[in-house]
């Protein structure tokens, strides 16, 4: 599935979330939990990016491809399709080697959705929904995952309803719908 590239002006959606903040659908991303005993997705994770494995309640991002590590058995898996492919190889890869690691589809029950600006966590904390101070911080709430995934961003992993609530709650903010386009921009242009 592919997201909503822009909403008629790109540098209108720009424009907002540089001033307040913008919600951008990530359809594009797909969703993968790994779960199994401590010790196996530990090791699992460092075959797959190395020594860079986050602790619990932290994430790393590895280019398009954010490791965020919900529990010490678990870790969700946020990226494109291309790469849910290897790490679904590498649970199966797991198992072949004796190390039984469980591998979910969380993608059809879960949206995706950044939410970028300089309103971004005043809008989370009018919707009521956690998140960390620091770039790589995992947050829980109920129906809602947060990764804060810069400065001014946040990844968001939620139920359709707590969409709906977000959006609801940003509007006095002047939260609004943007394309991807938009957040392509952003992260070529530093502002």
């Amino acid at each position: 599935m592919t997201a909503v590239a822009h909403y008629g002006s790109v540098a209108t959606e720009l424009a907002i979330c540089r001033k307040t903040a913008g919600l951008a659908d990530r359809s594009d991303l797909g969703r993968l939990e790994l779960s199994g005993r401590e010790p196996w997705i530990e090791h699992a994770l460092e075959h797959a990016i190395g020594v860079a494995v986050p602790q619990p309640g932290r994430a790393v991002r590895l280019g398009d491809t954010w490791c965020c590590r919900t529990a010490p058995d678990r870790a969700l898996i946020v990226a494109p399709a291309g790469a849910l492919a290897r790490w679904r190889r590498l649970a199966r890869e797991a198992v072949v080697a004796g190390h039984p690691i469980a591998c979910e589809d969380l993608t059809a029950r879960t949206a995706a959705a950044s939410i970028v600006g300089p309103s971004a966590a005043a809008v989370l904390r009018l919707a009521g929904m956690p998140y960390g101070p620091e770039v790589g911080d995992l947050a829980a709430g109920d129906g809602v995952i947060v990764l804060r995934d810069g400065r001014q961003q946040f990844l968001l992993l939620l139920d359709a309803p707590m969409r709906d609530a977000l959006l609801d709650a940003g509007r006095p903010l002047g939260l609004s719908p943007v394309g991807s386009d938009a957040l392509v921009r952003l992260r070529a242009v530093p502002h």
